[in-house]
């Protein structure tokens, strides 16, 4: 806000006894409840609006993580207890990320995530805030947060790829990640999402080792497959899918299944440490890790990403195989004529076991290689 402005909105405020920092006369209070009764209002926020919702592990961190980013702020730059911000406070602290570098759609998330904290204070009647005033939401109407021009993917021809896939990801579990998101149009989060038993690889040395591998119902009949539902956290599917898996791919899975952690885990990738689930933003930096700085965001091209091999996968299909729109709407799992499937049973009964059979021997015929 620039310095005209705010005399003319204390002029205002002074016009009507009304004042442009209204929580400013609270701060010594939150403090004193913080120091010396050990209540801080934001884990009350955190624990009753986003701990004890039906929210995914990544949503929860993302709303910690912004609020103890308002924090530290609040902590570094002013003698102001963050429970009591004004909105000069809340503006500089998301131009502080706009300054950065940060998206302005990463930066409306963070400004979300706090106001939706002070919503909860004004709602609450043992809190001092009020209804009427959201510091957080006056500075996101008062700060440009409108999307920006997409940037074009990155043009990489096949050949290139190839050089960065076979030379470059040596770590075998990477590579199995990278290529199955190439090669199943997969995003990051789908990816992490599959199950052992929805990966059917026809090898019997490795279904001994694996009894759970590829006992979905929905692949009965149908081996060398992946199942991707689409009623899983953090699936954005409009449908669920069955994608075939080629012999390059299922070659890959293979070595990865034979290193993989010895473990009660059903969840198909692992991280390399804990040898737990692993989450989108994990296999994004996988993405990161070998394919930047070279292919990193430019003023033209945004920096290749998990979501390339979804973009890369659909252009493949669609223009350098020429397929119908319909069977690549299928493949990545957008919603068609039949509307959004509500259950498996309905899916396999209907429009599954017709498009997965349309889509199968095409697919095999003319997926791209990586001849690894």
């Amino acid at each position: 806000m620039s310095s005209d402005n705010h005399d003319k909105h204390k002029q205002i405020a002074d016009r009507f006894g009304r004042t442009t920092d209204p929580l400013a006369e609270y701060n010594e209070g939150f403090w004193a409840m913080e120091t010396e009764d050990g209540v801080d209002p934001f884990q009350l926020f955190l624990d009753e609006y986003v701990r004890n919702r039906d929210h995914s592990d990544d949503y929860i961190k993302n709303r910690e993580r912004h609020v103890r980013q308002f924090r530290d702020f609040m902590t570094e730059h002013y003698d102001r207890h963050p429970a009591c911000a004004s909105s000069r406070h809340a503006m500089e602290w998301a131009k502080a990320f706009l300054n950065d570098g940060l998206s302005k759609r990463t930066v409306a998330k963070k400004l979300s995530t706090l106001q939706l904290a002070y919503t909860y204070f004004g709602n609450e009647p043992n809190f001092p805030h009020k209804t009427d005033f959201n510091p957080f939401g006056s500075a996101k109407g008062k700060i440009d947060l409108s999307k920006e021009s997409p940037k074009d993917p990155y043009p990489i021809p096949l050949p290139e790829l190839r050089d960065v896939i076979r030379d470059d990801i040596r770590h075998i579990r990477d590579r199995a990640l990278i290529v199955t998101g190439f090669k199943t149009l997969l995003r990051a989060s789908e990816v992490c999402n599959i199950r052992l038993s929805e990966v059917h690889i026809a090898n019997s040395e490795l279904q001994n080792h694996y009894p759970e591998l590829g006992t979905h119902p929905a692949l009965d009949g149908r081996p060398n497959a992946v199942y991707v539902p689409h009623d899983r956290d953090r699936n954005k599917r409009e449908r669920p899918t069955i994608i075939p898996l080629d012999d390059e791919l299922r070659r890959i899975l293979l070595q990865y299944l034979l290193v993989r952690p010895d473990n009660d885990e059903s969840w198909l990738f692992l991280s390399k440490t804990k040898g737990r689930k692993m989450d989108h933003t994990n296999v994004n930096d996988r993405w990161k890790e070998y394919f930047r700085p070279r292919y990193g965001p430019t003023d033209r091209f945004r920096g290749v990403s998990s979501h390339y091999g979804r973009h890369f996968g659909t252009t493949w299909f669609k223009v350098e195989q020429n397929w119908p729109r319909d069977l690549v709407k299928y493949l990545r799992g957008d919603k068609q004529s039949g509307g959004k499937i509500r259950s498996t049973r309905d899916a396999i009964d209907s429009y599954i076991h017709t498009y997965y059979e349309d889509i199968e021997d095409r697919y095999r015929g003319e997926v791209f290689k990586f001849r690894i």
